[in-house]
């Protein structure tokens, strides 16, 4: 299995692969929240493009809205884009209609391209995202959503662990330089939860979680393998398939 990386939904066309499994990485915290939606028992998750859409979906099919837009939750949605929100009592057995800044854009875009197999990942579900791209005997593209088209540490950080993992258990490899840089960073700075907390703490996107108060999403959306929920595109939605080790 050959890993790559793309570090921008913009440079997407530049990178797609045909036949690759295309994973979209938004570790703060779109891609995060999605999948803790998922594993907390929501049904299905609707990614739309923009505000207006959401809440017109959201109405029309009587489903929760969830909508963040410069870090901050939408007046008008029930949730915003913070995992700590997706409670099991609050959307466990729920269809959730989804828009954020970044991860859904990242989607969307995926999807415009071609891309024939596209999953959403995480840190918390990285082993059970791994384990099933290597049951699929296909390669892997990384899509990191970024921030408005920009590079973002903690989403580029995630192709390292996924290489650097791959390469433990010999089921795949680094196979671009942008993987075999994060690969090699991973190893030197964020094997643990301690230093991966230290070290994203001089991300640009730290910083801004922190000036707008959701500090405390930081230590979940860095913890690995809390959960072996897989979150796959089936159509226009995005729907769990469990993977027990």
């Amino acid at each position: 299995m050959n890993i790559y990386l793309c570090p921008s939904p913009e440079l997407y066309p530049l990178y797609h692969r045909p036949g690759a499994i295309v994973i979209i990485v938004d570790i703060f915290r779109a891609s995060t929240t999605m999948v803790t939606a998922l594993a907390h028992g929501a049904r299905s998750i609707l990614p739309v493009a923009t505000t207006e859409e959401a809440e017109e979906q959201g109405k029309d099919l009587g489903c929760l809205i969830a909508a963040e837009r410069n870090v901050m939750k939408c007046p008008f949605a029930q949730l915003g884009n913070d995992p700590a929100e997706y409670a099991e009592a609050l959307v466990s057995g729920q269809d959730i209609v989804f828009t954020t800044t970044n991860g859904t854009r990242a989607l969307n875009i995926a999807a415009e391209h071609g891309a024939e197999e596209i999953l959403v990942g995480a840190f918390i579900n990285l082993s059970a995202t791994l384990r099933y791209c290597h049951t699929q005997g296909k390669d892997v593209l990384i899509l990191a959503a970024g921030w408005k088209g920009q590079l973002a540490l903690e989403d580029t950080l995630y192709a390292g662990a996924f290489a650097f993992l791959a390469e433990q258990a010999t089921i795949g490899k680094a196979s671009d330089d942008g993987t075999l840089i994060l690969r090699d960073l991973w190893q030197a700075k964020a094997q643990s939860l301690e230093d991966r907390i230290t070290y994203i703490q001089h991300s640009e996107h730290y910083a801004r979680l922190v000036q707008a108060g959701f500090s405390s999403a930081v230590p979940l959306c860095m913890t690995l393998d809390t959960t072996s929920i897989i979150a796959r595109m089936q159509g226009a939605r995005l729907l769990p398939i469990d993977s027990q080790p």
